[in-house]
């Protein structure tokens, strides 16, 4: 019996019934476990978010319905299922919007944005720090957060709520973070299914529709690399954040961050 690799909560609830479709059994793993999982190269049907693509092997079948131009390069190697975008919360705040959740959020909910405005490593770091005193460690609490009017200046992913209006960050485009399905060592399976919001511009979009320009707008920001500087970067980041390490080692462990974001 084959094996669909996904996450648990809202991905669950549209990846269960794409499992029983394919009569294969669901494991539901953490983010980290499913990329390492994904890269250890065993035989299955994975879930996995673009980057992942440029460390792992898998094949797809062409998708039924119209991605945006600067995500053709999903085809054949993803079946693209969820149009997630990091785009920016644009209201003011007393905490910045920024999800410091322990693991791979450090990196990229945290870090990669303040990076990204701020462009250099060592003032990103120290903002981080600042940010990280109130910043809120669940999705849960960012987003009623950002409800409250308690969280803004940061970003959130389009996937999180749908009655929650983002914007283009101002320092450049929305980050594409799409997800599907690969097949490794199993034989793809035509399919014509899609969770919200849609990675594809020809679906209905029902509640997310103000969603779709940023998915339009959206680049693959993370290049090749990127996944290993995430496992590697984290524990260091974190203890940064927690002041069990200094400034000058987490900039050692940040560094090059420029080198592992993609210049598509």
């Amino acid at each position: 019996m084959c094996v669909l690799y996904g996450r648990e909560g809202y991905h669950a609830l549209f990846l269960r019934p794409i499992a029983e479709a394919l009569k294969c059994r669901y494991v539901a793993l953490e983010y980290l476990e499913l990329y390492e999982r994904y890269v250890e190269g065993k035989r299955g049907v994975y879930y996995v978010e673009e980057p992942w693509l440029y460390e792992g092997r898998g094949e797809a079948p062409e998708p039924l319905h119209r991605l945006p131009p600067q995500l053709s390069h999903l085809e054949g190697r993803m079946l693209p299922i969820l149009g997630n975008v990091q785009a920016y919360v644009p209201r003011k705040a007393p905490c910045r919007a920024l999800l410091a959740k322990p693991g791979e959020p450090l990196v990229t909910d945290l870090l990669l944005p303040l990076y990204l405005e701020l462009r250099d490593e060592a003032e990103a770091l120290k903002a981080a720090k600042e940010a990280y005193r109130c910043a809120p460690r669940t999705v849960d609490e960012l987003t009623r957060g950002v409800r409250k009017g308690a969280y803004g200046r940061g970003v959130m992913w389009t996937a999180w709520a749908p009655d929650v209006r983002l914007a283009a960050p101002p320092w450049g485009p929305p980050m594409s973070g799409i997800w599907g399905l690969t097949w490794v060592g199993e034989k793809p399976t035509a399919l014509d299914v899609y969770a919200y919001p849609p990675p594809y511009l020809d679906v209905r979009w029902g509640e997310w529709l103000w969603a779709r320009r940023l998915l339009e707008e959206a680049k693959p920001l993370r290049g090749p690399g990127w996944m290993p500087y995430v496992k590697r970067l984290w524990p260091t980041l974190h203890r940064y954040l927690e002041g069990r390490a200094t400034l000058e080692e987490a900039r050692r462990a940040a560094e090059d961050i420029d080198a592992y974001l993609s210049r598509g």
